[in-house]
């Protein structure tokens, strides 16, 4: 996604903005929420009767870490398409507002 926006076409922030869309949308998909759930069981109390070993808290450390990482990568992704459809509702704005004095 282009780093200036004010400087593109309607068209390229269109084309720009559902690329960051689907790129949002694999990144949820595979990325975070695997990892939120991940996370969601093993950090759940451990049960003695299961034969398993306990988690260690470094394990759980660990995991927290990419799942903070991984939302800091969502976040910036949805910030840049927040700047994409802002700039993208203002162009439609001003070709609206020409047409209407026609």
């Amino acid at each position: 996604m282009s780093s200036d926006i004010d400087n593109l076409t309607l068209r390229e922030k269109l084309r720009d903005t559902a690329r960051g869309v689907k790129e949002l949308i694999e990144h949820l998909e595979m990325g975070f929420v695997p990892k939120v759930h991940e996370l969601r069981k093993l950090s759940r109390q451990h049960d003695p009767s299961s034969g398993n070993p306990p988690v260690a808290d470094v394990t759980i450390r660990s995991y927290v870490s990419a799942v903070v990482e991984s939302d800091r990568f969502t976040v910036g992704l949805n910030e840049t398409l927040e700047k994409y459809l802002n700039s993208i509702k203002n162009d439609v704005s001003d070709v609206i507002g020409r047409g209407v004095g026609r």
